[in-house]
């Protein structure tokens, strides 16, 4: 596993576009907001095969797991009563519809992805503006919501795996520099969430008054510094091998074993078994899928899995066998 592959997860592309003369979201009234729904599910018909989700008809459950798969946000199933998304048969494609702004597109890719991410989203970009007339202005570009949209609108963002530096304390240090290139930095579901599993989200501050290859080289140039910063930091973790052995494997023993698991445990003990791939105490045959084990074994996952009338504990339980079964067949510990 090379120093890329076991710090990058994921890259998000994201636009924000609103409809030229229309209130945004939180003014607009139910009918104006279903047929933009519409409209929107009109125009990506010819692009792809996505399953639409209202809101107001999606379950409580059911919304959290496309959450949990970071294909929804929190606010779109929060405060968004006339929200909609529509989502491609390869989940690589999110569009929320209604939510802070009319339409934020999405594309999902594995690892550092960040130009193939922005081809894909600016193709549907492309697709939408022939149907929709979003608001734009010559001066400012394209017209948000939020401020901190205005100009591209576009929000291009990085997950990263970053054991060595948060393990070390050098993690704040490291989110100044990036500061500095106005990047921000946040937890695995965003603004206000916790880096849980080590697991951190790098994106640009700034869309206004900068052209989106700015925006791409800009953050292209702080995921390379923050690779750099783990990497080292992964060399002074490594000072007391035995010390790092003897956590990685005792995480491997307990998720393996446990009889249950919580959510915050199996997000820990997933993220050292990650990092002992890095070192070769392990053989991963599938990253994605471990990635992916990561979403499968949150709350609302494992509930609908196991049955809406499953209690705490029992999901627990669940969560115990399924990551237990889902290791067993990616991963096997080396002799060392």
């Amino acid at each position: 596993m090379d120093g890329v592959n076991s710090t990058i997860i994921s890259t998000r592309l994201r636009l924000a576009r609103n409809i030229d003369g229309l209130p945004f979201p939180h003014k607009l009234a139910e009918i104006p907001a279903r047929q933009i729904t519409d409209q929107v599910e009109r125009a990506l018909s010819p692009v792809d095969k996505f399953t639409r989700y209202d809101v107001s008809d999606i379950s409580r459950l059911d919304g959290t797991i496309l959450q949990e798969k970071h294909l929804i946000s929190p606010d779109l199933l929060q405060d968004s009563p006339f929200g909609a998304a529509l989502i491609s048969a390869d989940e690589n494609v999110s569009i929320m519809v209604n939510e802070e702004d009319h339409i934020r597109e999405q594309v999902i890719l594995s690892g550092l992805s960040l130009d193939q991410a922005y081809d894909r989203v600016n193709r549907i970009d492309d697709v939408l503006s022939k149907n929709l007339n979003f608001a734009y202005d010559r001066r400012f570009g394209y017209l948000t919501s939020c401020t901190t949209n205005l100009g591209t609108g576009m929000r291009a963002s990085v997950m990263m795996f970053l054991p060595a530096l948060t393990i070390e304390n050098m993690i704040d240090a490291c989110i100044t520099d990036v500061g500095r290139l106005n990047m921000t930095v946040r937890g695995v579901y965003g603004e206000g969430s916790k880096a849980d599993g080590y697991l951190y989200q790098v994106s640009n501050q700034r869309t206004l008054g900068l052209k989106e290859s700015d925006i791409l080289d800009s953050v292209k140039s702080a995921i390379n510094h923050i690779v750099d910063a783990e990497l080292r930091a992964r060399q002074l973790l490594k000072r007391d091998e035995a010390e790092l052995k003897d956590k990685i494997y005792r995480a491997w023993g307990i998720v393996t074993n446990a009889y249950k698991l919580s959510t915050g445990e199996a997000m820990q003990y997933l993220a050292m078994i990650r990092l002992g791939g890095y070192y070769g105490y392990f053989d991963i045959s599938d990253l994605d899928k471990l990635q992916r084990l990561l979403s499968e074994c949150q709350p609302a996952s494992m509930q609908k899995l196991g049955g809406n009338s499953m209690s705490v504990d029992e999901r627990d339980v669940l969560r115990a066998k399924y990551v237990a079964a889902t290791l067993g067949a990616i991963c096997a510990k080396k002799d060392k």
